[in-house]
């Protein structure tokens, strides 16, 4: 086991991209990769799988909404997915001159005072009718134009870093599937490895059917139990998350897994979360982090 290990020491050291200069990305690596040695010498057809959430965790801010929530309040910091597809035309709801007023200060702020149970799956069965391929091409191509220069620089290096050590990354979101599996080119990732909430398509186009459980908070455990149990032998052994709320339940879930091969543990990373919640303090690494692939 210790010769493994030092392999995949040398291994990081070789694959870890030049992003950024916070200190705290070489050392998560290292003790993942520490359990994937421990997992690999006693299950050497073991593969091991890292679980992120979307917003705040790999990108600053919300792709969806283009904001990002400091000292109590929201900031913009660039339009988001849904501004740019009204703009464009490719929302069923809302018209391109004077829909994202009418969504973002009328629709969406109602139903978030109900509940995020509404409003989220909403920006996702507001694209009802559309067709799927015109909905990838746009998305896709912001991505790679606007959105990956908004990419944490420690997130990506962390989630490069274990890719190329052998760990497969897959996203769990909140954001609308819609928008979140078009990310994956610009993170080097197949796309059917991003989750978001999902709804119905009818041939190529959008149903405002959800598709259950939604990746959220409990729900978020139950998308990343169906990862694992449809890969052959996955193994949860890191989480990446930025917030209690929405995130701390799946974090948790591969912190706390029992039984890992070869007395490992799951490593469960906080990003920006604030101060801590009490019952997650001893599962956690919490960090901090504001520098962007961009900069």
């Amino acid at each position: 086991m210790k010769t493994i290990y030092s392999f995949l020491m040398l291994l990081v050291a070789a694959v870890l991209p030049c992003f950024g200069t916070e200190n705290h990305a070489d050392r998560i690596v290292a003790r993942v990769l520490e359990n994937v040695a421990k997992i690999k010498a006693e299950q050497p057809e073991a593969v091991p799988m890292a679980f992120w959430d979307f917003d705040g965790t790999i990108i600053r801010g919300d792709i969806s909404e283009g904001c990002e929530f400091v000292g109590g309040k929201l900031n913009k910091l660039y339009k988001g997915l849904i501004e740019r597809t009204i703009e464009a035309g490719l929302c069923t709801v809302y018209p391109a001159e004077g829909g994202w007023d009418r969504y973002w200060n009328h629709d969406y702020a109602r139903m978030k005072e109900i509940g995020r149970w509404l409003a989220w799956p909403y920006n996702a069965q507001m694209y009802y009718g559309q067709s799927v391929a015109a909905l990838d091409a746009f998305c896709e191509a912001e991505c790679e134009k606007v959105y990956r220069k908004w990419y944490f620089a420690s997130s990506m290096k962390i989630f490069h870093a274990l890719e190329k050590a052998g760990v497969e990354n897959y996203v769990v979101s909140a954001s609308p599937e819609l928008f979140v599996k078009n990310t994956a080119k610009s993170l080097g990732i197949p796309s059917c490895r991003c989750r978001g909430i999902r709804v119905v398509l009818d041939g190529d186009r959008v149903t405002t059917k959800v598709v259950h459980p939604v990746p959220n908070g409990e729900g978020k455990v139950e998308n990343v139990r169906e990862f694992v149990l449809a890969r052959p032998h996955g193994v949860a052994v890191a989480a990446f998350g930025n917030s209690y709320s929405t995130d701390g339940a799946f974090l948790r879930y591969v912190a706390t897994q029992p039984a890992l091969p070869g007395g490992a543990k799951g490593t469960a990373v906080m990003i920006n979360g604030g101060k801590v919640v009490p019952g997650y303090t001893e599962h956690f690494i919490t960090v901090d982090q504001e520098e962007v692939v961009g900069d």
